[in-house]
């Protein structure tokens, strides 16, 4: 069956687009956090957003007008007992997601499905953090979800077959492109692109133009956005966070994240959310 309401938990950068990309679907969602700073910044995300969408012809303005009615933000949580499915978009920060999926499991309505959107955390020890792996899983969504078609779905070794197929369905629903983990490298994906974000970056220390970098990717190999473009819109907190793990997986050097990205990330630089990264963001303030 379509899923009619959806709780996204976490109104950062991902669970906005989590959000808008279902509310174009015509599901109803709730965008759930804890603070409400976060919620306004998530207000002010979805609006630009729809507004750059709508200049650009990536949606009609009935489609926007949609997801304006079907988009609410909250601070209560007892919304999750009320919803067909949850996704989780919180931080890349196992402990965080842990505390937050132990909550879930508390308040969302038995038998509702709950799906964890990580970029590189282990699916299996967030479902057992979840206390019901059977109907938990991986729901991995690209930035920025609204146009990116993957989603990678990859199950516990203990979720239900209904709940994957339920997945599935719902991804379709959103006009999704679905993946699973058996199908590809679980991490397939993050490993080519931290490759690529890492050589770029270095690049960028020897001098060369973020500008020019991105635009020569985009021109020579066909990609849609350059690498340092892609980060500045992932978060470059998130793209940190992204290299340390594949550097604790793998050990391979090429993930060892680079010095700039650190410092950047230090000094608040975290891209597009910020108005910089390595490119400028004016209209992002």
């Amino acid at each position: 069956m379509a899923v009619q309401r959806l709780c996204v938990v976490g109104a950062g950068t991902m669970g906005t687009g989590i959000a808008q990309a279902a509310a174009q679907a015509g599901i109803r969602v709730h965008l759930l956090d804890t603070f409400q700073e976060a919620l306004h910044r998530s207000r002010e995300l979805l609006a630009r957003s729809l507004r750059r969408g709508v200049e650009t012809d990536k949606i009609t303005p009935e489609d926007a007008d949609q997801v304006r009615r079907l988009v609410d933000w909250d601070l209560d949580w007892e919304y999750l007992s009320e919803v067909d499915w949850v996704i989780e978009a919180v931080s890349e920060d196992l402990n965080v997601k842990r505390e937050v999926l132990r909550r879930v499991a508390g308040l969302a309505a038995p038998g509702t499905p709950v799906a964890t959107n990580t970029l590189a955390l282990s699916v299996e020890e967030l479902g057992e953090a979840f206390g019901q792996p059977e109907r938990f899983l991986g729901m991995h969504f690209y930035n920025p979800a609204p146009a990116m078609k993957l989603v990678l779905i990859d199950p516990t070794s203990r979720t239900a077959p209904e709940v994957i197929a339920a997945a599935v369905s719902l991804c379709e629903q959103m006009d999704k492109e679905v993946m699973t983990s058996a199908e590809v490298p679980r991490f397939v994906v993050n490993r080519a692109f931290g490759a690529l974000l890492t050589a770029t970056i270095e690049m960028v220390r020897q001098g060369a133009d973020p500008e020019a970098i991105d635009s020569a990717i985009e021109l020579g190999l066909g990609h849609s956005m350059g690498p340092l473009r892609t980060a500045d819109m992932m978060g470059l907190d998130v793209a940190l966070s992204m290299l340390r793990s594949l550097h604790e997986q793998t050990g391979h050097p090429r993930y060892e994240p680079p010095r700039e990205l650190v410092e950047m990330t230090k000094s608040g630089r975290l891209g597009r959310k910020s108005g910089e990264g390595f490119h400028h963001y004016p209209d992002s303030r």
